[in-house]
């Protein structure tokens, strides 16, 4: 298990699923920060065969567009290679935010990171 912590992301392989942790708020990076290390976090997945994704809100109260666009991004990314894609420990307000967008009807929502992972096994 390593963890790679940058500027934008902290990310971490738990076996085959992808940790990705946003370390702020989008007004806090540099869109071309954001959109560098993302493509990085794709690379990291195809590099080492993600089969999973879990992206995790502990570290924010909130993100905005770009960082949710971001996000959006990897879990397509991730579904395309026909694996699953979660979200995970999100404020109440990052909680309404994905529940208004939809986001929590494409890809589900769970309370902790471990439970996260439970359901990816669960669901092979």
């Amino acid at each position: 298990m390593m963890t790679h912590t940058n500027t934008v992301f902290t990310t971490q392989f738990v076996g085959q699923t992808l940790i990705v942790t946003p370390q702020g708020n989008s007004t806090g990076f540099r869109y071309n920060d954001i959109h560098a290390e993302t493509n990085a976090v794709i690379t990291a997945m195809d590099r080492q065969n993600a089969r999973n994704l879990v992206i995790n809100f502990n570290s924010v109260e909130i993100v905005g567009s770009i960082m949710i666009s971001a996000m959006i991004k990897l879990a397509r990314k991730i579904t395309a290679k026909k694996g699953q894609a979660a979200f995970c420990s999100a404020s109440e307000t990052m909680k309404e935010v994905m529940q208004s967008m939809n986001l929590t009807r494409l890809w589900p929502y769970f309370e902790s990171q471990e439970e996260a992972i439970k359901s990816f096994e669960s669901a092979e």
